[in-house]
């Protein structure tokens, strides 16, 4: 873990002319649920660390690190996030190719446009559907509005090394807009992804990932959408999210938000597929998030929000939390 950082601070010495930056996420949680039994007080959620360098007209690269508590251990952990090169092809036309380390295609987009990740991960990433960051190779490039992106990567994601000889096949189509964060449009999108690998007897079963989004930025407004379906066959898993959000913003310093995303689980049924019975659990689950940043000075954000987490059956829990974003 050293190793990297120090690393890192010997690239920034000896080549001052890429950029450093970086970000840094706390909170501070109080639960208004009657006799609650959750953690409460103040968290360090993510730090990362970003160096980035152009090289040339076709070639750049980018280091990333992230440190983050987690609940397996009783600490923090350091991970290299990020370790790419951007290759851009000849010709305007030709798009580029990455290498090593790098961001997913799968909710890059929908991230982008929910739009605080240090209030909460997108949803894909918060119920685990991809990892975020992922080992191997990608060609991505545009056709007029229409970006397209194809990747080969380990499927392991960037905290795990690989553990088996299949990889996983991602594809992102986007037309319109994809950071509508930094500008005003529309974006209309899907991701789809495969990874097989061999179940207890050794017969080769497939995952699948499939999604769609969009999203609308016009002035002081932003919205979006997303439906995502995640399928094991081995397991009969089928998974499902159902995501909205909204941003409206008031003035520089201060803005509005809010999102609802509902969490399917459910199983086919093992002991009669032809059937396809759907067990009778119900475990739905909803999620609300309400809140307004107040952004006093450039860098900083201080989000107070509420948050109400609905089961399906049992009751409802409701937290206060009240989010800061550092960035740099």
């Amino acid at each position: 873990m050293k190793k990297i950082l120090l690393l890192s601070l010997f690239l920034i010495t000896i080549y001052p002319q890429g950029t450093f930056s970086g970000a840094t996420y706390f909170d501070y949680t109080y639960d208004l649920t009657k006799d609650a039994t959750n953690d409460e007080g103040f968290g360090l959620k993510r730090t990362y660390f970003t160096y980035e360098e152009i090289l040339s007209e076709k070639l750049s690269y980018k280091f990333q690190t992230e440190i983050g508590q987690f609940e397996s251990i009783n600490g923090f952990i350091i991970y290299l996030k990020n370790a790419k090169i951007d290759w851009k092809l000849p010709g305007s036309s030709f798009g580029k190719i990455t290498l090593g380390l790098q961001g997913m295609n799968i909710f890059n987009v929908s991230e982008k446009t929910w739009g605080f990740r240090f209030l909460e991960k997108s949803a894909m990433d918060k119920y685990g559907f991809s990892s975020s960051a992922d080992m191997g190779i990608a060609y991505s490039g545009k056709f007029n509005n229409l970006h397209y992106s194809v990747m080969c990567t380990n499927g392991s994601g960037y905290k795990q090394t690989e553990n088996d000889k299949y990889k996983k096949t991602s594809v992102q189509l986007v037309y319109g807009q994809k950071n509508l964060t930094k500008e005003d449009g529309l974006n209309l999108g899907g991701s789809f992804a495969i990874e097989p690998y061999d179940d207890e007897i050794s017969i080769k079963k497939n995952t699948t990932l499939f999604s769609v989004y969009g999203g609308y930025a016009k002035h002081r407004l932003r919205i979006g959408g997303e439906f995502d379906s995640y399928q094991d066959e081995g397991t009969n898993i089928n998974e499902q999210i159902i995501a909205g959000y909204a941003n409206y913003k008031l003035s520089d310093k201060i803005n509005l938000l809010a999102r609802v995303d509902t969490y399917d689980p459910w199983t086919e049924s093992i002991d009669n597929p032809d059937t396809a019975d759907i067990n009778e659990e119900k475990d739905n689950q909803t999620n609300i998030i309400a809140a307004f940043n107040y952004i006093p000075t450039k860098g900083l954000t201080i989000s107070p929000n509420i948050r109400m987490s609905i089961p399906e059956e049992g009751d409802s829990s409701t937290l206060f939390m009240l989010n800061f974003e550092f960035k740099f």
